[in-house]
Parts: structure tokens; C-alpha cells; sequence
């Protein structure tokens, strides 16, 4: 039956996981699994200073499985134990008692939490599977996909399936994906080793929840037939049974129910105690105080070196975050590198970040409109994103939240350096925000800074090769905690609407050989 279970909710899991690329009206919560993980929701809250409602979710682990059944989250729900789980491996035997390095891991984040540098996304479990999906999974089965397309094109022409023959879905692809996929590995390298290394010895999530299992009131009962054959002992992947059958450390156990399984007595059986819960002799985890001093400066000498780290201050040239990304310094607070608004974007802009801001802003979401622009008619980042470091907008908001402006290297432009022919950038432009002037006798490509929204179109498709002639920086971003994104544009005097554009005084240019007197570019504008 627990098998069963941990199957049905890894299937959730994963169905959630591609559910979300389908359509933003989606009635349930795509990010269930990453709301009820309490560990990401107190280092959140801690981090940022305030409470997200989206992570209400997180108490019904709290007080549904931790306090009335103890680990229930490990040993049924947790999509990484259920991996391990089927994996296999290990030889249970043998024993490698470092379980005291999970409660220093969490006093670690903990700590690092309350100074503002939240570093959950480098040990919790459930975030760190969903990047494994995003990085690695989807990218694989798009691939799978179309090999599958492709073999089946001939029989689609064969009988004039139109639609199928000319069927394809674009293969996202991402950076520090190796990165992620040997940490991965690794991980289950160690399960091979010994069975569920990661959640007996290593898991912070794990760790938190000992702390209120001990209060659970469904526990593993030993009666009188039990011969201390020890075969519970060995085969407990949590080590949960030492010395001694008949003795429980219960903050271990997962309920998984295996030593009642090996048992040749059936002496073992779990049920809810007949005594009240605070009635019972309450473990103890028996930390050293060294251990917890270590760990707590570990944490607080991170947050140091972070402060002081020259790279945490200077704002990079290029780290373009997602339209409704908060203020910096707040998105990284909030922000758990779960990777799902990379998995959802339409265009596959963007990627995580690896040291642009710092160790504080690994895995973090960034725009490379080198790679792709932001598509304006999309708003999937903000209503997947579980902890609204980016926040949700309205098709109209998200336009004029402006992510950068874009400004021409005039050594690179084959307009400025080669005196060549392109419009290439004021065609892709969604705003009309790219005019030609006439200078020097000729006409050549300016940005008009206030129609400029940063979407990056026009440095994707720049023919220059290798690094574009057109960059967009995050100069003159708007990042908003709270607040209207149109009205903040109107406050700037910013003009972030979609037109065609009108480039008709060029050709009087080319018939008349005498310069246009218009050269369109509205009053009150600034053109760099």
C-alpha cells in the first residue's frame, strides 16, 4: 500500500510539473508540492521579513503528518524518497552514523535566513528535484517527442495528416544543467552506497520535521514475541532501530513499515498510542554544543562574506531578471531557484544564473535576449512562481514593467561601422522604439529610451555574429514590491505601446536626395 501511495504522488508530482506549460487558467495549484515544504516556507518568511499566504499550504504537513504521524512526509509523500525508494541499492548493514548533520545543515539555513540570505534552494529536497525536472527532464522528453514525431512524419505524409507532418515543439535548453544533473547523481550514488544516505543523514526538511514527530502519536509497537532476531535493525533505511528492537528513535521514523514486513515473529505493528503524546519520554537528538556553535557561524559568516563580497554590490551589465521581478536584493530573499518559470517560458529566455550577483544568486531566473526575446503576449512566469518573487500582472501591467533599454554598440552595428543597410532591429521592434536619423549624411538606428520596454527582440535577431551590435541592460528598470506598473510608467513619462511604425521618410530620402524634415521621433523623447 505505501508503495502505491509514493507512486500516486510522484505521478502527481510530475503531472503538476508538466501541467503548467498548458494554459494560465489553470484552476489548481501547478507548485502544490513546493507550497506544503515547510522548510522553504520559514526560511522564506525569515529571509523576507513577511508571510506568504501560498505558503499556508506548508502547516498541513506540520500538523497533519509531523505531529500526528510522525514522518509521514519522508516515507509517503516526498517525491525524492520515493526516487531512492525505487532506485534500490545500498546495503542496508551497514551503518554510516552521521545523522546529526541534517539538524546542523537546517540550524545552518536557519541562521543564514534570519540575516536576510536565504540558501534553502542548496539543500531542500523539493526544489532541488523540481530544477532536476526543469533542467534536465523536460528538455529530455521534448527530445523524446520529436524523435517520435519524426519517425512517424512519413506515415503523416503518407496519408496527408497535414498537421502532424508539420507538428514540432521546440527543445528548451539551459545552462548549468551538467551542474545540476552530477549533483544529482551524486546523490544517488550515496543511496547506492548506503540506502537513503541523503534523508537519514543530510535532508534539513528531514530534520525539521524531527523536531515535532517526536510528538506523534501513530508509533511502532513491540510486543512480547519478539526473539531480538535484529532483522528490523538491519533492514530500517532510516537507522530508526539501533541497539535494541523494542526501542524507537522516533524523530527517524519514516513509517515505512519495513521491519514489520521482515519480521518472522509479527511482534511488530504500528498504532496509535493509548497514552497522550506529551505523555511519552520525549528522544533526544543530543547535538554537541560544537556542532551547534559551528554551524550557526557557518551560517552567520555566509551572510558575512556576502555583505562584504564586492560582486553582491555591483549590479552586473547584463542580469536582466523576468518582468514583475521585485526589487533585487527582495526577489533573492524570496526567490527558491525551483526553476519553474524557466521551465514555462515560451520563448526559453530564460536561464539560471550561476555567480552575476553573487553565491546568493546561483540558479536565480535571468533574460538572455540573445538566446530569445520576451514574448509580450505571455504573463507564466509570475503565476507559476510559488513564493511571487515574481509577482503575477495583467497582460497590460506586464508591458510596461519595464525589464531594461536597449542601446546600440556603434563599433558593432553594420549601420554605424560598415555604412551597410539594415533594419533588421527597428522591424522586430514591438514598440517602434528604434528610429533611424539622419547623421553625418546618412541615416542610422537610435533607441528611444522612453518606448523601450527591454524585451529583447531586437538583440536576438541582430545579424552580427557572436555578440549582438543591440544589447539590452537593465538600465532604467521598474521592479515593484506593490503597486501599478502603469502608473508608474505614466509617472516616468514612459510610452510602452505596441505600433507598427511609420519609416515612410526614408524613402523621400532615397527619391528626392534632400534630408526629411520629419524624422518622427515625438517631442519630450530622449534617444541615446
Amino acid at each position: 500500500m505505501r508503495r502505491g501511495i509514493q507512486l500516486l504522488l510522484l505521478a502527481v508530482f510530475t503531472f503538476f510539473f508538466f501541467l503548467n506549460t498548458c494554459s494560465e487558467k489553470i484552476s489548481v495549484p501547478v507548485d502544490l508540492f513546493l507550497r506544503l515544504d515547510p522548510l522553504i516556507s520559514i526560511t522564506t518568511c525569515l529571509a523576507a521579513r513577511q508571510f506568504h499566504p501560498n505558503l499556508l499550504l506548508s502547516l498541513i504537513i506540520i500538523v497533519g503528518s509531523a505531529i500526528l504521524a510522525g514522518r509521514f512526509f519522508c516515507g509517503y509523500i516526498c517525491p525524492l524518497g520515493t526516487l531512492f525508494d525505487l532506485a534500490g541499492g545500498g546495503n542496508r548493514e551497514k551503518k554510516y552514523r552521521m545523522r546529526k548533520a541534517k539538524y546542523y545543515i537546517l540550524i545552518f539555513l536557519l541562521v543564514s535566513s534570519l540575516f536576510s540570505l536565504n540558501l534553502v534552494y542548496l539543500f531542500d529536497p523539493i526544489s532541488f528535484l523540481t530544477r532536476i525536472y526543469t533542467f534536465f527532464l523536460y528538455p529530455l522528453s521534448v527530445l523524446l517527442l520529436n524523435l517520435v514525431l519524426d519517425a512517424f512524419r512519413p506515415i503523416a505524409v503518407f496519408f496527408n495528416w497535414i498537421a502532424l507532418s508539420h507538428l514540432y515543439y521546440k527543445e528548451p535548453v539551459f545552462s548549468m544543467n551538467v551542474i545540476t544533473m552530477l549533483l544529482f547523481v551524486l546523490l544517488f550514488v550515496l543511496n547506492f552506497i548506503s540506502h537513503r544516505f541523503w534523508c537519514r543523514n543530510l535532508c534539513p526538511l528531514g530534520a525539521l520535521l524531527s523536531f515535532f514527530s517526536r510528538f506523534g502519536i501513530f508509533r511502532r509497537h513491540v510486543d512480547k514475541k519478539c526473539n531480538s532476531c535484529m532483522k528490523c535493525c538491519n533492514d530500517c533505511p532510516m537507522e530508526a532501530i539501533q541497539d535494541k528492537p523494542q526501542k524507537t528513535t522516533e524523530e527517524e521514523c519514516i513509517l515505512c513499515k519495513n521491519c514489520a514486513r521482515v519480521c518472522p515473529q509479527d511482534a511488530i505493528s504500528f498504532k496509535v498510542s493509548k497514552a497522550s503524546c506529551f505523555s511519552h519520554t520525549l528522544p533526544q537528538i543530543n547535538l554537541r554544543r560544537r556542532g551547534l556553535f559551528l554551524s550557526a557561524g557557518a551560517g552567520a559568516l555566509t551572510v558575512l562574506s556576502h555583505r562584504i563580497d564586492s560582486v553582491s554590490k555591483l549590479y552586473p551589465e547584463r542580469l536582466i531578471r523576468p518582468p514583475g521581478s521585485l526589487p533585487e536584493k527582495k526577489f533573492l530573499e524570496m526567490c527558491i531557484r525551483c526553476g519553474e518559470c524557466m521551465k514555462v517560458c515560451p520563448t526559453n529566455t530564460l536561464q539560471p544564473s550561476l555567480f552575476e550577483s553573487g553565491i546568493e544568486g546561483i540558479w536565480s531566473p535571468r533574460l538572455m535576449p540573445r538566446l530569445a526575446g520576451c514574448d509580450q503576449v505571455c504573463t507564466l512566469c509570475g503565476t507559476v512562481c510559488p513564493t511571487d518573487a515574481i509577482r503575477s500582472l495583467s497582460l497590460e501591467e506586464k508591458k510596461h514593467a519595464k525589464i531594461g533599454t536597449a542601446y546600440i554598440d556603434q563599433n558593432r552595428c553594420l549601420v554605424w561601422a560598415q555604412d551597410r543597410l539594415c533594419f533588421i532591429c527597428d522591424e522586430q521592434c514591438p514598440y517602434n522604439a528604434i528610429v533611424f536619423k539622419w547623421k553625418d549624411g546618412a541615416r542610422k538606428p537610435f533607441v528611444i529610451d522612453n518606448k523601450c520596454n527591454g524585451c529583447g527582440f531586437c538583440e536576438e535577431q541582430c545579424p552580427v555574429k557572436g555578440r549582438s551590435a543591440i544589447i539590452v541592460t537593465p538600465q532604467n528598470e521598474i521592479r515593484l514590491e506593490k503597486g501599478s506598473y502603469i502608473k508608474k510608467a505614466e509617472e516616468l513619462q514612459l510610452i510602452l505601446k505596441e505600433e507598427p511604425g511609420d519609416d515612410r521618410f526614408f524613402l523621400d530620402r532615397g527619391k528626392t536626395g534632400k534630408k526629411a524634415d520629419n524624422p518622427r521621433i515625438p517631442e519630450g523623447f530622449i534617444v541615446n
